[in-house]
C-alpha cells in the first residue's frame, strides 16, 4: 500500500484538493439553487449555506474523491485500462473536438432545444453563473465525476466481468458495454439535482439522458482511448467554456 501511495500520491493529492475545493464551492451553489420549500425545510433545521458547503467539501474531497480514486486506481491498473499520461497530438485534437462540441451542446445547445419547450430550463440562461459555479463546474465536474464515473465505476464493471469472464485477455465489446453502462448513471445521477430545483417532468428526464448520457460517452471514450486525464481536462473546459459563453451572451 505504502509503494501505490507513493507512486500515485500526485494524482491523488490533485484529486484531493480539486474535490475540496469544488466541492465547497459546489454546495454554496447548490444552496443558492434550492427551491424555497427545502430552503425552508433546511433553515427550519437550523442548517446554515457554510454548513451544507463544508459538508459537500468532505462527501467530494474524501469519499468521492480520495477514497474512490483509491480504488479506481487499483482497479483500472489490474484490468490494463490505466495509462501514464503522455503529450499525444491525436488525443489532444480529439480532447479539444470533445470539449467544444459538449460546452456548445451545453449552451447555447440546451437553451435553443429545450429551453423553448420548458419554462424552467429558459430561466436557467437568464442568469449568469457565479463563480461558485463555475469553479465547481471545473473542478467537481472535471475531476471528481471522472473519477466516480469513469475511473472507479467503468473500471469496476469491466474488472467484474472479467472476473465472470475469466479470460485474459478483455474482450473490447466489455469496455464498451461498461462505458455505455457508466454513461447511463452519469446522466441519471444528475436527476436528484434537477429534482431539489424543479419538478421533474418527462421532458427533463429525457434531457439529461441525451445530453449527460452522449457526453459521458464521450469522456468514457477519452478515459479508455488514451488516459484518465484528457477526459478529466475534456469534461472541466466544458463545464467552463459554457460558462463563458454565458456570461459574455446573457
Amino acid at each position: 500500500m505504502k509503494t501505490f501511495i507513493k507512486d500515485n500520491w500526485k494524482f491523488l493529492l490533485f484529486v484531493l484538493l480539486g474535490g475540496l475545493v469544488g466541492g465547497y464551492c459546489l454546495g454554496l451553489y447548490s444552496y443558492d439553487s434550492l427551491t424555497p420549500d427545502l430552503l425552508k425545510q433546511l433553515q427550519d433545521q437550523n442548517v446554515t449555506k457554510e454548513m451544507v458547503a463544508l459538508s459537500t467539501m468532505f462527501q467530494y474531497g474524501i469519499m468521492f474523491g480520495l477514497i474512490l480514486a483509491i480504488i479506481g486506481l487499483f482497479l483500472s491498473k489490474k484490468i490494463g485500462l490505466w495509462k501514464e499520461f503522455k503529450f499525444d497530438k491525436k488525443a489532444v485534437i480529439t480532447t479539444l473536438i470533445i470539449t467544444l462540441a459538449s460546452a456548445l451542446l451545453l449552451f447555447p445547445g440546451d437553451k435553443l432545444l429545450f429551453g423553448t419547450m420548458n419554462t424552467w430550463v429558459a430561466e436557467q440562461y437568464t442568469v449568469k453563473p457565479t463563480i461558485y459555479k463555475i469553479i465547481g463546474g471545473l473542478l467537481v465536474g472535471g475531476i471528481i465525476e471522472e473519477v466516480m464515473m469513469r475511473l472507479f465505476f467503468m473500471s469496476l464493471i469491466v474488472f467484474i466481468v472479467s472476473k465472470v469472464l475469466k479470460k485474459k485477455e478483455i474482450p473490447t465489446c466489455v469496455f464498451i458495454i461498461a462505458n455505455i453502462i457508466s454513461a447511463l448513471l452519469f446522466a441519471a445521477a444528475h436527476l436528484p439535482s434537477t429534482m431539489s430545483m424543479t419538478t421533474l417532468t418527462p421532458l427533463l428526464v429525457i434531457r439529461c439522458f441525451l445530453f449527460n448520457g452522449c457526453i459521458g460517452l464521450a469522456f468514457g471514450y477519452l478515459y479508455r482511448k488514451y488516459n484518465i486525464r484528457y477526459a478529466m481536462v475534456s469534461h472541466g473546459l466544458c463545464h467552463l467554456i459554457s460558462d463563458i459563453l454565458m456570461l459574455i451572451f446573457i
